[in-house]
């Protein structure tokens, strides 16, 4: 019963560690998209977006 326990509780973990991954992954791809988008506002002279 414990094997069992431990099993499912090693697939949560990894699970939450793999999500945890994407979550840094697409934080860090929007960051890099906010640095371009500003630079083309600067390089264009246009308005900042409003959010």
């Amino acid at each position: 019963m414990m094997d069992e326990k431990d099993k499912i509780i090693a697939s949560l973990r990894k699970q939450l560690n793999d999500a945890n991954s994407k979550i840094i992954a697409l934080e860090q791809e929007n960051a890099l998209l906010e640095y371009k988008l500003v630079r083309y506002e600067e390089a264009n002279a246009v308005s900042p977006l409003i959010y």
